[in-house]
């Protein structure tokens, strides 16, 4: 089942509601990118005066690639613990920790978080526990050397209003057991509700509430036992599989995974080595053998390099573990076997990891800031997503499965998304290369020219697109049944764009060796006619004038050809002079052709509107055979043109999706910018616009990014606070993102649907939510 993950809120160190409200002035509309404010922060800036709130904090905050920067090292987080009913808590590496309730929705106001203070290091390990205290009890792990027990809700009003801000008399309990950092804390929920600690200090040790305090309000943990390694090196990560027999797992510096049990006698345990030699039984107190746990096997070398975490999954069955030596292993406790060894495919380590017990997925993040998802069972790669720029690494990951609810941290802050079970989207296999164009045939004209065609084919019509790849193939797909129906094979020439003619079944491609061909769908016979520059084309184009078809072809060269094109033949016609002077000839890029019916309905206004490798945009018309107005529209390369009305949009490598009117063919202007408030590029990501399409019954336009990035555009309407964005239009009315970089996009009018073709080789189709249909279409003279 395909997952996408849709940002809810983010939890961070950011300026309280209440401390902004001190001035009601101070709250504007301003619009900042996030990205500018990390640029131009500095350290030392914690302390300043609050910075302004948005009123669109949800669009900023979500929708930008950076969080807000840290203020110096001390802020940093170096932990995070979720806890659905309780809140989030993040541990930093000053010692303070923060505690947020958890958001439905990202709120308009920064969030308030409470600080719990009394560490003076980094706070390494939370867990929280709600069997014990009145609304349950917070445990942390500390460099200091020290174990603090919390309530982080007691006397959280009076409290707070007499001392100012929470220092340690919300600490229940500080155990100062251990003589170095305490790196890892687990609990023991059935086994008297005790929990598990390690540390640097080479020693694992487990506590249980002392007796007899059963009516107080908090319970008193002491120490029943301490496990000691003498090998030199020291537990770095511990899980528990809490039963009525509970096992322990520890991963150390070296990479060896040790397992001990308990509910074993004293003729077992008494004197039983460890094993580095030295006695498993140091301390006993007064408590029960079955309470102790003793070694019974030992995992060496499981890691060439040290274990970061250690994770029990699918319902305890197996566990898992992560290396410093960029691998996963999955490991079956009761044969002692490893099932899964994963490495990651980014040259870096993981870093956390999660069970999805509902989709039986294994949630991997690394240090590039990229979410894995490993079918165990199947042994193999689902999806990798990126969630964070480089070079963000992931400190935590965890999921809320019954709320489908995903918490990625990092060291700025902790990310909240919405796990989307019900993604509809099929993918298409069979190209061997890069997908360089797509093109879908008008259901009226495969019916007129199809030797087959009946009422009962007709359906199977509508449902088929074709595509062209740098394997040199074009394939015909049928959506019902996900496969590639038939297909031809181009011998001579690499394939650089395709279109679909508009008046015979065929498909024209354009080649790297200057030439055209025209492919009969029925046949698979080629017409096709070298171009006069033999240059490579670059772009190509079909229109009807006057019920002759034509072709339209750009190049490197800079040249601009029309050929015509019959149901037998392809003849040259003539060549266009796009550029002011004949020295001046930069590369073609981008065509588009439109009759202009909403300047003379009667006809004769044709033009072409014509995109260049410098950014360059110019119009030529049909009718003056000359070139009209040539300017400068973007600061790079534009790929791609499309038309709704008398509005063409264009795409550019410089990352922008621009709108320009061109009601007045020899006087057009720009309107403005389709993009996310708040960020300064079109995708949202920097990343080039390379593809669009339009919705012709709506107008929605369709966009994508190199990166996979794809939005649907509503430019008729505003997103909400533009007040300050006076340059930025539209309304975003679908977004997604492909786990593969984005090569072309079209849209597909029978089945509702977006069809990506991507740089490895597959074929995505995303059929479009409702609301993309529901903009009333532009009134005479701007429909198309």
């Amino acid at each position: 089942m395909p997952l996408e993950f849709l940002p809810i809120e983010v939890y961070y160190n950011e300026v309280s509601a209440a401390e902004n409200a001190t001035s009601s002035n101070e709250v504007t509309d301003d619009v900042t990118d996030l990205r500018t404010s990390a640029n131009e922060s500095s350290v030392g800036e914690e302390n300043s005066s609050p910075r302004r709130v948005a009123i669109n904090r949800p669009n900023r905050v979500l929708r930008a690639e950076f969080l807000p920067p840290i203020a110096g090292k001390g802020a940093a987080f170096e932990t995070f613990r979720v806890v659905v009913d309780k809140g989030v808590f993040g541990g930093r590496h000053d010692g303070t920790i923060l505690h947020w309730k958890i958001q439905q929705r990202c709120s308009i106001t920064p969030l308030n978080a409470s600080h719990l203070y009394g560490h003076s290091g980094a706070v390494l390990a939370l867990e929280f526990t709600q069997s014990t205290g009145k609304d349950g009890l917070l445990f942390s792990g500390s460099a200091d050397r020290t174990i603090k027990v919390w309530d982080p809700w007691r006397g959280s009003e009076a409290e707070q209003q007499l001392h100012g801000k929470r220092h340690d008399h919300f600490c229940v309990q500080t155990i100062t057991a251990h003589q170095a950092s305490v790196t890892a804390l687990k609990l023991l929920t059935q086994n008297r509700n005790g929990f598990i600690s390690c540390s640097l200090d080479q020693t694992i040790k487990i506590w249980h509430p002392s007796e007899g305090r059963g009516l107080l309000l908090y319970p008193w943990f002491t120490l029943v036992q301490s496990i000691s390694l003498t090998s030199g090196h020291w537990p770095t990560s511990l899980c528990v599989r809490d039963a009525a027999s509970c096992s322990l797992f520890v991963g150390d510096s070296s990479g060896s995974v040790s397992h001990y049990t308990n509910g074993v006698s004293f003729e077992t345990m008494d004197d039983q080595p460890d094993y580095n030699g030295k006695s498993a039984l140091e301390s006993l107190h007064d408590t029960s053998p079955r309470d102790l746990f003793k070694l019974k096997r030992k995992h060496t070398q499981f890691h060439s390099l040290g274990v970061v975490q250690l994770q029990l999954i699918a319902e305890n069955s197996f566990v898992v573990s992560l290396g410093f030596d960029q691998t996963a292993q999955v490991l079956d406790p009761t044969t002692s076997v490893i099932s899964s060894t994963i490495r990651n495919r980014n040259p870096v380590r993981f870093t956390s990891c999660a069970w999805d017990s509902k989709a039986q997925l294994l949630f991997l993040a690394d240090a590039l800031g990229y979410v894995h998802l490993w079918d165990i069972f199947q042994d193999k790669w689902i999806k990798k997503e990126k969630l964070f720029p480089s070079p963000l690494v992931i400190v935590s990951i965890s999921l809320q499965i019954g709320a489908d609810w995903m918490f990625v941290g990092i060291k700025n802050g902790l990310k909240h998304w919405k796990i989307d079970r019900d993604v509809r989207y099929g993918e298409f296999h069979g190209h061997k290369d890069t997908v360089v164009a797509l093109a879908v045939i008008k259901d009226e004209v495969l019916m007129e020219e199809s030797p087959e065609v009946s009422e009962d084919h007709s359906p199977a019509t509508s449902s088929r697109f074709f595509s062209s790849s740098l394997d040199q193939t074009i394939r015909c797909w049928d959506s019902y049944d996900v496969k590639a129906v038939f297909g031809f094979e181009e011998r001579h020439s690499e394939i650089t764009c395709m279109v679909a003619a508009k008046k015979f079944s065929k498909v024209v491609t354009g080649h790297e060796n200057g030439c055209i061909k025209a492919w009969g769908i029925y046949t698979g016979q080629f017409l096709t006619k070298g171009l006069p520059s033999k240059s490579a084309v670059t772009c190509v184009t079909t229109c009807i004038i006057r019920d002759q078809e034509f072709i339209i072809t750009g190049d490197v060269d800079g040249s601009v050809c029309l050929w015509e094109l019959n149901l037998d033949s392809i003849d040259f016609s003539h060549s266009i002079q796009v550029n002011e002077t004949k020295e001046r000839r930069e590369e073609v890029t981008a065509l588009l052709f439109s009759k202009g019916d909403y300047i003379s309905p009667q006809g004769g206004a044709e033009y072409l509107v014509i995109g260049f490798c410098t950014g360059d945009m110019a119009i030529w018309s049909f009718s003056s055979k000359h070139l009209i107005k040539s300017w400068k529209a973007h600061d790079d390369a534009i790929c791609t043109l499309v038309r709704h009305g008398s509005f063409v949009f264009s795409g550019s490598d410089d990352s922008l999706l621009r709108i320009w009117n061109c009601f007045h063919i020899a006087d057009p202007y720009e309107l403005g910018v389709l993009r996310p408030p708040g960020v300064t590029s079109s995708s949202g990501t920097a990343s080039p616009i390379i593809a669009i399409d339009v919705v012709p019954e709506s107008g929605a336009v369709l966009s994508g990014a190199a990166d996979g990035t794809i939005i649907v555009w509503g430019y008729k309407d505003f997103e909400d606070s533009f007040e300050s964005d006076f340059d930025a239009y539209g309304k975003i009315l679908f977004r997604s993102r492909l786990n593969y970089p984005l090569r072309c996009l079209q849209y597909w009018p029978s089945q509702k649907s977006i069809i990506c073709g991507t740089n490895e080789g597959r074929i995505v189709v995303l059929p479009l939510p409702a609301q993309v249909f529901h903009t009333p279409p532009l009134p005479f003279p701007f429909q198309t």
